[in-house]
């Protein structure tokens, strides 16, 4: 394999408007346009390499044009020629940019985008929970609204906050598991609440998100929850059931009605395998009527499950 295609330094020298197709006067940048048609063609999955004539005619660009585009993709290294038989393919150094975006972490920075967006939309706060280990997720980022700033933090969703998948919070992360999964994590509550454990991972299953009710002891409870691995797994079991047995678990179909008082509203980002990843947290921490909470809702939904869509 060489990095030269011969003649690409005066072909380029040789592109007018009248050797090519007619000008993309739907693109803000013409120039850039042609180029992004060559690289996602020669990077589709599975793309063997090109003859110049095959990304002429699947391009639908002039000779001169696309010749002088890979000639100077070439020069850095985005794209290589085969000596031997003139076909072209990505090169080492498009390869390596992609290797290092892919591994770059994406679902956080889109999430943390979007948090921003939904608190200056609504005026709250907002916060990101992401998948660190099958049973535990961090807070990666979170933003108060500017009303807000000048309170002390909220200790429960603070950056780098751990909190375990146990009984009854982070429904929205197990809502979408296998049968075995849920019937795993719902045998870790108390019998009494197994039944409403049930009945709330399917409807958050259904409409893609999970409510926090708010009660008077909910920060309690929270702060409990995140500090039990430092005791015994005897101790910790109980101290859980009991906290789990105080709490009111979201809210069911018929229960969104008149006033309704939420905490915080949560929607799953879904990678390509089926699993939960990372959540969107919207914090209303208040009551409000149930028409309102769906409104919310709904928005946290469509913010996490835009970034899905990105990772199918």
């Amino acid at each position: 394999m060489t990095q030269t295609v011969g003649e690409a330094a005066d072909a380029r020298q040789q592109v007018t408007r009248a050797s090519g197709p007619p000008q993309d006067r739907s693109s803000h940048s013409p120039p850039t346009n042609r180029v992004i048609r060559i690289i996602e063609l020669l990077a589709s999955p599975q793309q063997p390499p090109l003859s110049l004539a095959e990304i002429v005619r699947r391009t639908g660009l002039s000779r001169a044009t696309a010749h002088a585009i890979v000639g100077e993709l070439i020069e850095h290294g985005w794209v290589l020629r085969d000596s031997k038989t003139g076909a072209f393919t990505v090169g080492p150094a498009f390869a390596a940019l992609a290797r290092a975006t892919g591994s770059a972490d994406n679902v956080a920075r889109w999430a943390s985008t979007c948090a921003h967006e939904l608190s200056d939309r609504f005026d709250l706060a907002a916060f990101v929970a992401q998948r660190i280990a099958p049973d535990l997720i961090t807070v990666t980022d979170h933003v108060v609204p500017a009303r807000s700033r000048d309170r002390e933090e909220s200790p429960w969703f603070r950056h780098g906050r751990q909190v375990r998948l146990r009984p009854p919070i982070c429904r929205e992360f197990i809502a979408y598991e296998s049968a075995e999964s849920q019937a795993a994590w719902i045998a870790q509550a108390p019998d009494s609440i197994r039944s409403r454990l049930r009945q709330v991972l399917q409807t958050v299953a259904e409409r893609g998100y999970s409510i926090e009710r708010m009660t008077d002891d909910h920060v309690a409870m929270i702060e409990a929850l995140g500090t039990l691995d430092s005791v015994s797994d005897r101790l910790r079991a109980r101290v859980g059931d009991l906290l789990t047995e105080l709490s009111a678990i979201d809210y069911l179909p018929a229960e969104l009605d008149g006033e309704v008082a939420a905490v915080t509203v949560g929607a799953p980002i879904i990678d390509s395998s089926g699993l939960v990843v990372a959540s969107i947290v919207v914090c209303p921490n208040t009551t409000l009527p149930a028409a309102d909470l769906r409104t919310l809702a709904e928005a946290v939904h469509a913010a996490a499950s835009s970034i899905s869509a990105r990772l199918r």
